[in-house]
């Protein structure tokens, strides 16, 4: 009862922030064009009507991408490995003693390592390119299933918390930027609802799917040591596709007929 009331609490602040950042003018006002602009927005209006929404055609397209095909896989699987260590990760701490304080620290931790990542994500993914920060990403998640695997301590697992944070933010900024330069014209929207559909639909449905039969088998330590075993796997696969070719993976500006 006290969770819920102190999240209501909470969440009015922010009811006062996005009121105060609602746009000064109002829509009819930012419609009225000056008569010497008039003109120059005429040809733009012109190339917005050509380009209109073909969904279809856009999967088409997409579907010929190579690069776009994988991405959208590899979002699926950092989106299984997500479903499947944050419906255990708890648990374990539980197996080792941990309470609900200790929970609350491990989750604040989390939580203040990734905003600051929101922030620093897009230099970041300028700097290194999406196809590094995904390989990263996957790479966060070995680390931490391990590290959940291996601790004896509910502390010990804040090394894992903090990648959490920063892993989430650095992977959903990116892969947004990523599938947002990618898109056919008219189909911005719906290339981030995929990316979102792969990661929190299907990607942590069949985690939380997998991870279940498994934690029910054969118990959660093993569930994650077997889980970070199949992410190396799949981060040497992706490394070898990366470095085939020539040209280098995931720089589509955007997709093309």
């Amino acid at each position: 009862e006290w969770a819920f009331l102190t999240h209501a609490v909470l969440s009015i602040p922010v009811f006062f922030c996005m009121r105060a950042f609602r746009p000064e003018k109002s829509i009819s006002e930012l419609d009225v064009v000056p008569e010497n602009k008039k003109n120059k927005r005429q040809p733009t209006n012109e190339t917005e009507e050509e380009k209109k929404t073909d969904i279809k055609g856009g999967l088409r397209l997409l579907g010929k991408n190579s690069d776009a095909l994988i991405f959208f896989f590899l979002v699926f699987v950092i989106g299984t490995s997500s479903g499947c260590i944050e419906n255990f990760a708890y648990v374990r701490v539980r197996e080792v003693g941990g309470t609900g304080n200790n929970m609350g620290i491990l989750r604040l931790v989390s939580s203040l390592a990734g905003a600051p990542m929101f922030w620093f994500s897009g230099p970041m993914t300028d700097a290194l390119g999406t196809d590094v920060v995904l390989a990263l990403s996957l790479l966060a998640y070995v680390a931490r299933f391990f590290n959940y695997a291996w601790m004896s301590h509910p502390y010990h697992a804040l090394p894992a918390e903090a990648l959490r944070g920063i892993t989430f933010a650095a992977f959903w900024s990116s892969g947004s930027m990523y599938a947002h330069k990618i898109s056919p014209p008219g189909m911005k929207a719906t290339m981030l609802l995929i990316m979102n559909a792969m990661y929190g639909g299907l990607g942590q449905s069949m985690g939380a799917i997998i991870g279940g039969k498994l934690q029910s088998k054969f118990g959660t330590v093993k569930t994650f040591v077997y889980s970070g075993i199949f992410d190396i796997c799949f981060v040497g696969a992706l490394v070898t596709y990366l470095a085939s070719g020539k040209e280098r993976k995931f720089s589509t500006s955007s997709i093309d007929p």
